[in-house]
C-alpha cells in the first residue's frame, strides 16, 4: 500500500530515426529516475524492523527482525522472530503490585545486616520452593519502577532496550538481540537459563556491564528491599552479589533485573549432580563479560560459578 504507480515505456512502431532518437532522449531521461525511485524502494524495504508487543503481556511473539544488517551477529537459533514466536513467555494478571510505605518497615531497618533480611521475609522458604513461577513482564516492571522510584531515578529508562527483561536485553547495545539464552522453569528443579543455540567456546555469552544496575550504598538496597512485596523481597535478596568494579576497586552491591539474574551456579552448589559443571564464568573477580568455558549445546543449562566473585557482606554494610 503507499506505492508508486509503475510506469511502463514503449515505442509501438518505431519507423523513423527521429523516433529512435525521442525514445532514446525519454529512455536517458527516465532510466536516472527509475534507479533512483528503486534505491528507495530498497533503502525503505531494507530497513530492520522491530514489532514489539504494546501490551503488558508478551505472549505472542515480542520481536521479529526483518533485515540482514545483523546478519553477521550470532542470533538465537539464527532466526531471532522464529526464537521469540516459539518462546512463549509467563504472564501475570496480577499487575497491581504496591510499594510498602516506610513507615510499615521493621524497626531498625536501617542495620538490618543480608541475613537478617532474609530472616525478616522467610526467604529460605521460598529459595526450597522449587515450582515458583518465571517472573512475568509484569513482576520485572515492577522491580524496576521501585528501584528508579526508590534508589536512581537518573538512570536511563528501560524502555530504550527493545528486548524485554523476559528475553534478557540488548547484548550489543542499540541492537535487539538478545543473549543467548532463556528462562525456562523445571518442575521440582526451579528456574535457570538455557542456551537457546549452540554456543561456542570462548564465546560472549552475557554481558552485565550491560544489564546490571549497581546500588550507591547498602541503606539503598535495604529500602529497595524493604519497599517491596515479600516475594519480590527473597527474589532481590537472591539475586543481588558485590563485587568490584575494577582491579582492586571498592566493592558495590549490584543486581540485574532480567532473566541474566535466573543464571544457576553448577559445580559444589549442584553436589556434583551429573550434567551439572560450569560451563559460564567472567574472566576475573572484578569482570561483568561471562564467557563459554566450552562449547555448549542448544537446550543445555547455562551454569557459572558464584565463587568466582567473593561473598563479605560486612565490606559493602550489610553485615
Amino acid at each position: 500500500g503507499g506505492g508508486g504507480n509503475i510506469v511502463v515505456l514503449a515505442d509501438h512502431h518505431p519507423s523513423s530515426k527521429t523516433k529512435e532518437r525521442r525514445s532514446s532522449s525519454r529512455s536517458s531521461f527516465m532510466l536516472p529516475l527509475l534507479i533512483a525511485s528503486f534505491t528507495l524502494l530498497i533503502m525503505m524495504v531494507g530497513r530492520p524492523r522491530l514489532l514489539l508487543s504494546s501490551s503488558s503481556s508478551d505472549d505472542d511473539a515480542l520481536l521479529q527482525l526483518k533485515s540482514d544488517s545483523t546478519t553477521s551477529l550470532r542470533k538465537p537459533s539464527d532466526a531471532s522472530s522464529d526464537y521469540t514466536s516459539s518462546r512463549k513467555q509467563p504472564t501475570n494478571n496480577n499487575s497491581n503490585y504496591k510499594l510498602t510505605p516506610k513507615h510499615q518497615f521493621p524497626k531498625g531497618w536501617q542495620t538490618f545486616s543480608y541475613d537478617h533480611i532474609r530472616h525478616h521475609f522467610n526467604c529460605r522458604q521460598r529459595s526450597k520452593d522449587m515450582n515458583k513461577p518465571l517472573p512475568s513482564l509484569d513482576d520485572w516492571n515492577f522491580m524496576r519502577k521501585t528501584y528508579t522510584q526508590i534508589v536512581d531515578n537518573t538512570i536511563k529508562p528501560w524502555n530504550d532496550d527493545l528486548i524485554p527483561p523476559t528475553l534478557g536485553y540488548s547484548i550489543v547495545p542499540g541492537v535487539p538481540v538478545p543473549p543467548p539464552y532463556y528462562a525456562k522453569l523445571s518442575p521440582g528443579k526451579g528456574r535457570g537459563l538455557f542456551a537457546s543455540r549452540y554456543i561456542k567456546e570462548g564465546e560472549l555469552v552475557h554481558d552485565g556491564t550491560v544489564s546490571d544496575i549497581i546500588f550507591p550504598d547498602a541503606m539503598k538496597f535495604r529500602e529497595f528491599v524493604f519497599s517491596l512485596p515479600r516475594d519480590f523481597a527473597c527474589d532481590a535478596a537472591e539475586w543481588v552479589w558485590m563485587q568490584p568494579l575494577e582491579k582492586g576497586g571498592d566493592y558495590h552491591l549490584l543486581i540485574g533485573i532480567n532473566i541474566s539474574a535466573l543464571m544457576n551456579s553448577g559445580g559444589k552448589d549442584w553436589h556434583d549432580e551429573e550434567g551439572k559443571t560450569v560451563n559460564t564464568v567472567p574472566e576475573s573477580g572484578y569482570e561483568g563479560k561471562f564467557y563459554a568455558t566450552r562449547d555448549i549445546e542448544e537446550g543445555e543449562e547455562i551454569l557459572t560459578d558464584y565463587d568466582v566473585y567473593y561473598t563479605k557482606w560486612s565490606l559493602v554494610g550489610l553485615g
